[in-house]
């Protein structure tokens, strides 16, 4: 009887402790759960502040691929144009002086890299030539049918034009775009809801 007696003892004493563990261990768990959050916190914000921003579109000169209002996540980490990216640039006094009325310093206009530096591009007839071959441009809406001679992009420059050639204000305006001016490269749409993900 002693024998039994003793074990429910050594039971009881052990459920106590492992109680009295669990009550001081969960000071522990909350601190490590607010650690994490405080971390995941700051990661999160160091992440939005140097290596992505957002941008919202105006305008219509992207459509069909972007419609004015759509909220964009953009990045310019490690980030070199490329013929076919959708870049946001920051406007400079001299582009911004080439159509007064339309741009003003410090504002940004939402464009797609046709040609980088060393590329050719011209214009017959509304159909786009890089490197004297004609641009399958899907994406495109073509309302005109204006023509430019042909230029030679310069070194540390790209050729942008909007996807509704129409409309777009672009290189064929306001020229060649210095490359430092690319706040970034568009990388998927995050509002609205609908159209959330990746952009060709």
């Amino acid at each position: 009887m002693d024998e039994y007696q003793i074990s429910y003892e050594e039971i009881d004493k052990e459920i106590a402790e492992r109680a009295n563990k669990k009550r001081q261990k969960l000071p522990h768990d909350i601190f490590d759960f607010v650690e994490f959050f405080v971390i995941a916190f700051a990661v999160i914000l160091l992440v939005f502040t140097f290596f992505i921003r957002q941008t919202v579109v105006t305008g219509a000169s992207m459509l069909p691929t972007l419609n004015e209002g759509d909220r964009l996540i953009i990045s310019d980490f490690f980030y070199t144009p490329k013929a076919g990216d959708i870049v946001v640039i920051q406007v400079e006094d001299d582009v911004a002086a080439k159509r007064p009325h339309t741009l003003s310093k410090d504002s940004s206009i939402i464009k797609r890299v046709i040609a980088t530096e060393g590329q050719t591009v011209s214009i017959e007839n509304g159909i786009v030539y890089v490197d004297k071959e004609p641009l399958i441009a899907d994406y495109a809406f073509f309302r005109d049918a204006d023509s430019m001679a042909e230029i030679t992009v310069s070194k540390g420059h790209i050729f942008v034009m909007g996807d509704n050639r129409g409309v777009s204000l672009d290189s064929r305006i306001l020229g060649e775009i210095d490359e430092r001016t690319v706040i970034g490269k568009v990388l998927f749409r995050l509002a609205p809801f609908s159209s959330f993900g990746g952009i060709d």
